[in-house]
């Protein structure tokens, strides 16, 4: 029986959701240049899919953190996956921004939130968890529980992780960047070279560069 993880690097690869090209590397947020990006907003698009992630994802939260009372959308990516999620399991939903806003009500949280309520973050994709951090401490601070964080794809890297470690928050990734890899190489999506530029990229995102 295929692992959750295969089965999510599956649908992402055939929805082409996962871009890999390190001979046209993508811009990060953060400024690294990057020959994988995840779009996975895509998976929206195909109610068989969505359907598929929304059950699983439900799935792992109900199973990994049965005292939930709330699931927190990161703003914006992951604000509709993780409505879905709490929907399936019929639990309020609030989404959170990195930082407060500076217009309107200045809100961080959008939704109502109770202190001392077990919240479960849902984020779409983590690689050095900046944002991730942020959304915790801001749950910290209106006086709840953060169980843990659930996400679509972990990118596997060391400062992310140790975002989590730091917090001291249970961290659930349904897939990740080596199976993404793996399987990309076993369905003839990239060549065991590519594979091994991702890898190479893998190892210094920072200071990689393409190759010419």
């Amino acid at each position: 029986m295929k692992s959750l993880e295969k089965l999510v690097a599956e649908r992402l690869l055939s929805l082409k959701a996962i871009k890999l090209q390190p001979l046209s590397p993508f811009r990060w947020g953060n400024g690294w240049d990057s020959p994988i990006y995840c779009d996975d907003r895509k998976i929206l698009s195909y109610p068989k899919e969505r359907d598929f992630m929304k059950l699983e994802a439900s799935r792992v939260v109900a199973e990994t953190f049965p005292k939930v009372d709330v699931i927190a959308g990161i703003a914006t990516n992951a604000i509709a996956p993780g409505v879905l999620v709490a929907h399936q399991l019929s639990l309020p939903f609030v989404y959170v921004h990195p930082f407060p806003k500076d217009h309107g009500l200045e809100n961080q949280i959008e939704g109502d939130l109770r202190p001392h309520q077990n919240v479960v973050i849902f984020e779409n994709q983590v690689a050095i968890g900046d944002n991730c951090q942020k959304v915790i401490e801001a749950i910290r601070m209106s006086g709840c529980n953060v169980l843990g964080v659930v996400t679509l794809l972990d990118y596997e890297f060391e400062l992310g992780h140790k975002v989590f470690a730091d917090a001291g928050v249970p961290f659930v990734p349904l897939t990740g960047f080596s199976m993404l890899i793996e399987t990309a190489k076993e369905l003839g999506y990239i060549s065991l070279e590519t594979a091994k530029l991702l890898e190479t990229w893998h190892k210094n995102p920072a200071k990689w560069t393409k190759r010419k």
